[in-house]
């Protein structure tokens, strides 16, 4: 009999780092994929995104809805009562999660509770003031098994006493998404949203980082008059995540609602955003995307104040401040013909093939009796 991984996703961005692990998962000889979908993906104020997941043709084991008017706690609170109830039914033999979000955060306090071990992709990363760096490291804590992105997470997660032979750089399985992937020619992308073609496009996903000394506020207003100056551009403006802070953004981003330039949506999918990679001249904001994802595309990076600050990230990205100048600077900069030649010969340092060594390693090691019970190196100093 299969042993069953309970793979829980929360959000459109992070499912997407998912979804290559869960269809690998579904080739295995060994162990079966139980998807359980919660968080952003169940509110309407974001999309509703479950639909994004019944529309790939992804089986959903499992649907933990929120409240639309639940704050983040409460929402939290609300996750860890229903994955639990929903592991105590079903008894997997593994959860996995995914990064910094309050629902990996949930299945890794279930998991903690219940006893079922818990893999952790992409811990070790280092971000900004946020709290979801404290949701990662603490997930890694919880975690028994580790599938970093990079050879510095690696390490950090090794240093957090985590013993060695649970750690893993497998790469960033965000980019294992892409090498199937029948990306949209410009052209419909432009008939499907109503864009110009002879205009340059931006594609903007800027995100709260409530715990900046700057005010939230201040995050947004500068970078939204920014683009309102750039009038013979394109904006795409993608909604920002549920942080402390998302609906002042949301209120800010929609007074701009009604200008034909901007163009604001709670989410598009995942075959629509990674066109949008493909085609757009610059990405603006401060989407871990830009870090990770970008320079796959060889796609310039305005990356804005300090969300992804101390992550790994290559030279298509250029950083800046949340002001006026800073950020104008920067989209000229990244404008420029020799950054964008630049960009065309970068090599990402996030490697592909990720997915395939999750599920292999889950395979290996799923049926060690010594799985959940953890040694933390730093007890032997």
């Amino acid at each position: 009999m299969k042993k069953k991984v309970l793979i829980i996703t929360g959000a459109r961005s992070e499912y997407g780092l998912l979804k290559p692990v869960f269809l690998e998962m579904q080739k295995s000889k060994k162990i079966e994929p139980l998807l359980l979908v919660t968080g952003m993906h169940t509110l309407k104020k974001h999309g509703y995104t479950v639909n994004e997941v019944k529309n790939d043709g992804i089986p959903i084991a499992h649907v933990a809805s929120i409240s639309e008017d639940d704050d983040m706690l409460s929402a939290l609170a609300s996750e860890i009562t229903s994955i639990k109830k929903y592991c105590i039914a079903n008894k997997p033999n593994l959860i996995l999660v995914n990064g910094d979000r309050d629902e990996s955060f949930a299945g890794a306090i279930v998991s903690g509770h219940l006893k079922i071990p818990l893999g952790h992709i992409h811990g070790g990363d280092v971000t900004g003031f946020v709290v979801d760096e404290y949701i990662r490291h603490a997930t890694t804590k919880f975690a028994h098994l580790h599938f970093t992105a990079s050879p510095a997470s690696y390490r950090r997660v090794l240093k957090l006493g985590e013993e060695k032979w649970r750690v893993f750089c497998t790469g960033s399985t965000g980019l294992d998404r892409y090498s199937d992937m029948g990306f949209l020619p410009k052209e419909d992308l432009a008939k499907k949203y109503n864009l110009n073609l002879n205009k340059k496009w931006f594609l903007v996903i800027h995100h709260p980082t409530p715990l900046d000394k700057i005010s939230i506020k201040q995050q947004i207003n500068p970078l939204l008059a920014s683009l309102a100056d750039s009038k013979d551009t394109e904006k795409i403006v993608i909604y920002p995540n549920s942080d402390m802070g998302s609906k002042l953004f949301i209120k800010e981003i929609n007074r701009y609602k009604n200008r034909q330039d901007f163009h604001i949506y709670p989410n598009v999918s995942l075959k629509d955003h990674a066109s949008f990679m493909k085609n757009v001249n610059i990405l603006i904001g401060n989407s871990s995307s830009g870090i990770i994802e970008a320079a796959y595309f060889k796609l310039p990076v305005v990356n804005i104040g300090n969300r992804q600050r101390g992550r790994e990230r290559d030279n298509n990205v250029i950083n800046c401040a949340y002001d006026r100048e800073s950020i104008e600077k920067s989209i000229t900069l990244a404008s420029s013909a020799k950054f964008v030649k630049d960009c065309k010969k970068i090599r990402s340092l996030y490697k592909s093939g990720a997915s395939k060594k999750i599920v292999k390693i889950i395979e290996q090691n799923i049926d060690k009796k010594n799985l959940f019970l953890k040694e933390f190196t730093y007890s032997k100093i």
